[in-house]
């Protein structure tokens, strides 16, 4: 089942945050990821060790074109090292159309209240979730998985983005 944020509640505004995207080296803000969007969905995943999360990244590459009509950026959030995964990156060869945001300190992960401090699955590292954010900075869908295998469905993420975002 899954479990709510532990900082974070449907209608909140989302902390700000800076972070360097693994796949273009950028920095990215919320700002500039909502910029000329209707919304974003930013998802956290535990690294790119993790064969679920990678799994899902994939998933959310091949529903890029339908999220992006809608009017939706997408970018990801993992528990790991810059460099760490910009290693990942370059041996699976996989190429992602989105940002990977890089939270080696874990302090996003923290303020979205995602945080897996230490568990039989994971240890220091993020909680499956998603979050699909307004051009308000305001929280409009949030899941948040209590296992390494619980993950939104993306006809849930989409149905939420027609209702909240009022997209078709």
């Amino acid at each position: 089942m899954p479990r709510p944020s532990s900082t974070l509640r449907l209608g909140d505004r989302v902390p700000s945050f800076e972070l360097r995207d693994a796949v273009s080296d950028s920095t990215f803000d919320l700002d500039s990821l909502l910029a000329n969007h209707r919304g974003l969905l930013l998802v956290f995943h535990r690294g790119m060790w993790c064969p679920n999360c990678r799994r899902q990244l994939a998933e959310l590459e091949q529903a890029l074109p339908s999220l992006q009509t809608a009017g939706i950026r997408v970018a990801a959030v993992l528990a790991q090292a810059w460099y760490r995964v910009r290693v990942s990156l370059e041996k699976l060869a996989e190429p992602y159309r989105f940002p990977i945001l890089c939270d080696g300190d874990r302090k996003v992960i923290k303020a979205y209240g995602v945080w897996h401090p230490l568990g039989i699955d994971a240890f220091n590292s993020a909680h499956p979730a998603s979050f699909l954010i307004d051009t308000d900075r305001v929280l409009r869908y949030s899941f948040v998985g209590s296992t390494q295998f619980q993950r939104a469905s993306m006809s849930d993420i989409l149905a939420a983005a027609e209702r909240e975002l009022h997209v078709q």
